[in-house]
């Protein structure tokens, strides 16, 4: 089984569902709501193991009843918490989430920057197929990119703003997957492709920037090029760029050319909009083949 390292925030999500956006301080009905373990690395972790993948978790929790609600979530979806760490006297992150009408969110997160002050155990040497981090535990990110690199397996990040506190983790990473804002933010300009070839050059790595529903913008240092992305009716886009990652490492980790492994992550991405709850609609390895056949240009 391939097994990937999934290392950064996680959090406790209160999810609701709305028909209007709010736009003044009234009291607004939500249509449906759901509490779920959420958070970038998490969310990755649950895809890989959904896809049929080892999935192992680093991250922090507090010591409180969302901590001890994360963990029996990752139990349940058969994740590895060996390397998650529970920080005494601390809270466990914590988000509110608006979903409206057109399955966009808006997200209120509140996290203690303690958290983060320690590091997981990494075996030595370093055990995984792949590594993926985001940018919201720079230590942590540069340090496990930077085994997975120098063991010569992919070593994959989130690029999420701010950029400033994780130049050492894109110097580590071989593969590195910005968000639109995480792209404008290191770059200090909207010109997507002149911003990944600049970045593809810096750090010597293949370079993406995820749109939602547009297609992904590549650069694999010697050209740009776009993978599409897959047309879904959307309800429920919290998280999808999360999977989006967690499969994206999984399928380089199986061996798949980086344009494959977008083209993967780009369905398991639209199929998790597609209901309302979290990750209600992720899919596992079966769907997203199915997928994928009954969608092929």
């Amino acid at each position: 089984m391939t097994s990937v390292i999934c290392a950064g925030v996680i959090t406790a999500d209160l999810v609701f569902l709305l028909d209007e956006v709010p736009d003044k301080c009234v009291k607004y009905r939500a249509r449906d709501s759901t509490l779920t373990s959420g958070g970038c690395a998490l969310n990755a972790a649950v895809a890989i193991a959904r896809l049929g993948g080892e999935a192992h978790l680093a991250g922090v929790v507090g010591a409180d009843f969302f901590g001890e609600f994360v963990r029996e979530e990752l139990t349940g979806e058969g994740v590895s918490t060996e390397s998650l760490l529970c920080a005494d006297g601390l809270a466990t992150s914590r988000s509110s989430v608006l979903v409206g009408p057109d399955g966009e969110r808006t997200i209120v997160n509140h996290r203690d920057p303690r958290l983060f002050d320690n590091l997981p155990a990494l075996p030595e040497p370093f055990s995984y197929d792949a590594a993926l981090a985001d940018t919201r535990w720079p230590r942590a990110a540069e340090r496990i990119l930077h085994a997975a690199r120098t063991a010569g397996r992919p070593a994959v990040l989130d690029a999420e703003m701010p950029i400033a506190p994780a130049t050492g983790a894109l110097e580590a990473a071989s593969h590195i997957a910005f968000s639109e804002q995480g792209l404008a933010d290191w770059a200090g300009t909207a010109d997507q492709p002149s911003a990944l070839a600049r970045a593809a050059r810096r750090f010597g790595a293949w370079v993406c920037v995820t749109r939602g529903a547009a297609p992904v913008l590549v650069h694999d240092g010697v050209a740009p090029s776009e993978v599409p992305a897959f047309a879904v009716e959307a309800v429920d886009t919290l998280g999808a760029g999360d999977v989006w990652h967690g499969a994206f490492a999984l399928y380089l980790a199986e061996g798949l050319a980086p344009a494959v492994a977008v083209r993967h992550a780009n369905g398991v991405a639209a199929l998790k909009t597609t209901a309302f709850g979290g990750r209600e609609a992720l899919p596992s390895r079966a769907r997203l083949d199915r997928f994928l056949e009954e969608n092929r240009s």
